[in-house]
């Protein structure tokens, strides 16, 4: 499996060097990692202790997503490369940057709670709220971004 290195990556989606049990691992990893990313929100386990914010958040997150798979279909499409098909790429590609985007919203975060700490500190809750929410866009605008970017250097 290539984790790290995205070019390698698609190098090896584009010659179709990805051997049965290579894609098998790409499947279970990307159900993983959909079944992690499903069971964080809030929503799922208690719908209740959800602020306007959170819904905000889930709604861009949605939208973002829906967005970035409507385009990566769209590209699928128009594919010079006929012989390869949507699902593999698609899921050898989601890892690696789930991955990266899940440091970058690690990162993003601690940068914006030192921020708050020590040039903030009496901002309200709903200002904290608000960074949290514009950090998690970035990171999904960017991420998504990049899914199509890698996405076209596959099929092109």
């Amino acid at each position: 499996m290539y984790i790290l290195n995205i070019n390698k990556l698609v190098k090896a989606l584009q010659a179709g060097t990805i051997t049965g049990k290579q894609k098998k691992r790409y499947q279970i990893t990307f159900w993983v990692l959909v079944a992690l990313t499903v069971f964080s929100l809030p929503g799922v386990y208690n719908p209740s202790s959800m602020n306007g914010y959170d819904v905000i958040d889930l709604i861009l997150f949605f939208i973002i997503n829906m967005i970035a798979i409507y385009l990566l279909v769209g590209i699928y499409k128009k594919r010079m490369r006929k012989e390869l098909d949507f699902f593999l790429p698609f899921f050898g590609l989601l890892i690696p940057l789930f991955l990266r985007n899940s440091l970058w919203t690690i990162l993003l975060t601690i940068i914006g709670s030192i921020y708050i700490v020590l040039f903030a500190p009496y901002h309200s809750l709903e200002d904290t709220n608000i960074i949290d929410v514009s950090i998690n866009a970035i990171v999904e605008i960017v991420m998504n971004i990049m899914f199509v970017h890698y996405f076209k250097k596959i099929y092109n």
